[in-house]
């Protein structure tokens, strides 16, 4: 018997896209699939375009989101987790694309492994569906680890990244690690997905599928710093990352840490940099690093122009 996979789709005024993420759901070659869509009282014709689905195919539930509830994707990912039958839990935001085979070929990687093993593929962008396909081809983190550290240590050294919908997880292992952490207002998914695979026993990546991840779709990214709450909110969620990640490996100079929080350190300074002041402890180390790179590069200028009044002598 094929396990049952539970696809969790919340939404938010997106029937003008959404209809091309359903279809990529009822394009997959794999059978045996619940989809759950979960609404945040969308205001446009959401619920129309849904119910029509829902109509034809017993294999769809729609629910609206009963107030009460916080807004926002995390919580109704959690609604849809409290819902969901499925042995395997397929996240997918409600204007990105799944490959017709995505799901069949990573219930079939997953055969035979423990519970705690997730699986990712190949991903790429795409802004209109009618674009030639795309895919990022040679990526550092396309390849199996067969333990979690070795996933953060590659990360620490080339970078990388997955987007929620290329992971295949299974419930066991998201009820061990937790659900999303409705509290954060952005990086819900870095911390969430941190937790999964910190807590997995290795990481299969399919190369044989792929997920599109759909870019520019208007001017309101969720995921720029643009109030205070948010930066706040990203610093809050690698806060919870690092005191994880320190209880698991005991790894205090890790430079998966280091590179993200010195990501984290330089955008939020830009924006900002009364937050820095405020999380003096927590940026120690990136602190330093641009005091000394500051310094080091006034000593250039400094070099440089005392070499070039020399030369013009």
């Amino acid at each position: 018997m094929q396990p049952l996979v539970s696809i969790i789709i919340p939404t938010y005024n997106r029937a003008s896209l959404l209809k091309d993420t359903i279809d990529s759901v009822m394009s997959q070659t794999y059978d045996n699939w619940e989809c759950i869509i979960v609404d945040d009282s969308s205001t446009d014709s959401t619920k129309e375009l849904v119910n029509e689905f829902v109509i034809n195919d017993s294999r769809f539930l729609f629910t609206t989101k009963p107030d009460g509830i916080v807004k926002g994707a995390s919580s109704s990912r959690n609604l849809g987790l409290q819902l969901s039958k499925g042995e395997y839990i397929q996240f997918l935001d409600s204007d990105d694309i799944l490959a017709p085979n995505k799901i069949e070929k990573q219930i079939a990687v997953l055969s035979g492994e423990s519970n705690f093993t997730i699986s990712t593929c190949k991903w790429g962008k795409f802004t209109q569906l009618t674009d030639p396909i795309n895919l990022f081809e040679n990526n550092h983190d396309y390849k199996r680890f067969s333990h979690s550290k070795e996933y953060f240590d590659l990360i620490g050294l080339h970078g990388g990244f997955f987007p929620c919908h290329s992971f295949l997880i299974h419930k066991e292992l998201i009820n061990l690690s937790g659900y999303w952490n409705e509290n954060l207002t952005i990086n819900d998914d870095g911390e969430f997905f941190f937790r999964v695979v910190l807590n997995c026993d290795q990481i299969i990546f399919e190369p044989e599928t792929y997920v599109l991840y759909r870019q520019n779709i208007s001017n309101d990214n969720l995921s720029s710093l643009k109030t205070v709450d948010k930066a706040l909110s990203l610093v809050d969620s690698w806060k919870i990352i690092e005191a994880l990640y320190h209880a698991k490996y005991k790894d205090f100079n890790s430079a998966f840490l280091n590179k993200k929080k010195l990501s984290v350190y330089f955008e939020i300074k830009r924006t900002f940099p009364e937050i820095i002041s405020k999380n003096k402890t927590f940026f120690k180390q990136q602190i330093k690093n641009d005091t000394f790179a500051l310094k080091l590069m006034k000593l250039k200028k400094r070099v440089f122009h005392r070499l070039k009044i020399i030369f013009n002598k």
